[in-house]
């Protein structure tokens, strides 16, 4: 074997490999220089798709809708609850956004989210049986789990909660029945936990409204009735003595105080830079 060669070969491959590690890392791709207030005004330039269509042509309008508002910006929140409220009363819009909630819940999940969404913001009839029938739909009892929590149940669960979003804001007895059900009876913590929240939003957080959410509410989730919210508006200061308040009520909920772990001498730990040795 001609060891001689190989040494050669061995050197060859060093310096290369040196050479790669000095040269940075580049892209052919041109840099993106477009500012995030460029992209949004971009966006908030898009004319919004018309709700004011035939029966036929609803379900196209109601999907094109989807689309401008998902990409919709935060300026345009009034002129997308005008345009619902416009379209309260067409029953074939509305009817199109459930049925895109419908169709998209296990394939696209945030779009089927923001159906449930923008159909809430509606207040319609229709609205109201849709978001009915999605809240009873049983749990799958199947599914894909990771760190113990079934997938597809967190899924439902999570599409339930946005659909008592709608009852409750619909402010309408019937419904209001139907998210005191979702309060104590509902099988996941998910739904409860949003039905005390939604019921307590839409009354504006009355006693009446306590009182009435404290017959239905399990007992070891009192604590979600008295949980606090900020609202986009509110002060830090304000947030924080309602927040104090609650700890003092609900001691608890309070995060444990922070443990310094003494591991000097701990044969696991390597030891760090410029660390005296240990005595």
């Amino acid at each position: 074997m001609n060891w001689h060669r190989i040494l050669i070969a061995c050197l060859i491959s060093a310096v290369c490999y040196a050479q790669q590690e000095k040269t940075p890392p580049r892209s052919s791709e041109p840099a993106n220089t477009t500012r995030p207030s460029e992209l949004d005004q971009r966006r908030a330039a898009v004319k919004a798709p018309s709700l004011k269509v035939s029966e036929r042509e609803a379900a196209s309008a109601a999907a094109a809708f989807l689309d401008w508002a998902g990409a919709s910006t935060s300026g345009q929140r009034e002129e997308i609850r005008r345009m619902l409220e416009e379209a309260r009363e067409s029953k074939g819009i509305a009817a199109a956004f459930c049925e895109e909630a419908n169709r998209t819940a296990e394939s696209d999940f945030t779009r089927s989210l923001l159906a449930l969404s923008i159909l809430g913001e509606m207040r319609s009839p229709v609205g109201k049986e849709c978001f009915t029938k999605l809240l009873h739909l049983p749990l799958p009892e199947k599914g894909i789990v990771a760190d113990g929590e079934n997938v597809a149940q967190t899924r439902l669960a999570t599409l339930q909660a946005k659909a008592v979003d709608g009852l409750a804001y619909l402010r309408e007895a019937d419904a209001d029945a139907e998210v005191l059900w979702a309060v104590g009876k509902h099988s996941s913590r998910i739904v409860r936990a949003e039905a005390i929240e939604a019921y307590l939003w839409n009354h504006q957080e009355s006693r009446e409204a306590r009182e009435t959410l404290l017959k239905y509410v399990r007992p070891e989730e009192k604590i979600f009735v008295d949980r606090v919210r900020r609202d986009p508006e509110e002060k830090a200061e304000v947030f924080n003595r309602k927040l104090e308040a609650f700890l003092k009520a609900h001691p608890e909920a309070a995060a444990p105080a922070p443990k310094q772990i003494d591991r000097k001498g701990d044969p696991a730990r390597p030891p760090r830079e410029n660390e005296p040795p240990v005595r």
